[in-house]
């Protein structure tokens, strides 16, 4: 799986799939949503990526300790295949089931989740960069229900305005050590 480039930094793009039929198989037409954020840390790789695993994100991402029970793991930390479980995501509409299903250390790391509602993937790609690393972070979301399609059109309209909030939380918690209060 690729980046894409959707026409600059920090831009949405909405689209519909397309209709296929072969024999019984049909797929509906369904709404995805894609944001790709970059962001340039003055951190090396090898520091920004541990904290894009779902337990190191306890000690830097405000309430996630409480929405977040993993499920899987044999290292106790991000590896290939681990599983976990987020409950009451706004941006996922409510409960998912996670696996990471890309972990090549402080290069790239994939995670995908699925409900009832949608499917979601976030891709953290870092590259070094003179002084730091850079991150793109490429978020995916594609609707499985007519709700998941009109809370997409909804975060379409905002998509791309500002970068995700998670970049000042990360950033603050490699500058200081500690968690940035809410």
């Amino acid at each position: 799986l690729g980046l894409e480039t959707l026409g600059g930094e920090n831009s949405p793009r909405m689209d519909s799939l397309p209709l296929r039929q072969k024999g019984d198989f049909s797929m509906a037409k369904k709404k995805r949503l894609v944001e790709v954020h970059q962001e340039r840390f003055p951190f090396s790789c090898a520091e920004i990526f541990p904290l894009l695993c779902p337990v190191e994100e306890d000690d830097w991402l405000p309430g996630w300790r409480e929405q977040r029970e993993m499920i899987y793991t044999e290292s106790g930390r991000a590896e290939l295949g681990c599983v976990f479980i987020t409950r009451k995501q706004p941006h996922l509409m409510g409960t998912a089931t996670w696996v990471n299903n890309v972990y090549d250390p402080d290069e790239k790391i994939q995670y995908s989740a699925v409900n009832e509602h949608m499917v979601y993937q976030i891709q953290g790609n870092l590259k070094p960069v003179p002084a730091g690393c850079e991150v793109t972070l490429t978020r995916t979301w594609t609707a499985l229900t007519p709700q998941a399609e009109e809370f997409l059109g909804r975060m379409a309209d905002d998509a791309g305005k500002a970068p995700p909030k998670r970049f000042e939380l990360m950033a603050h918690y490699l500058r200081t050590g500690k968690m940035l209060s809410p």
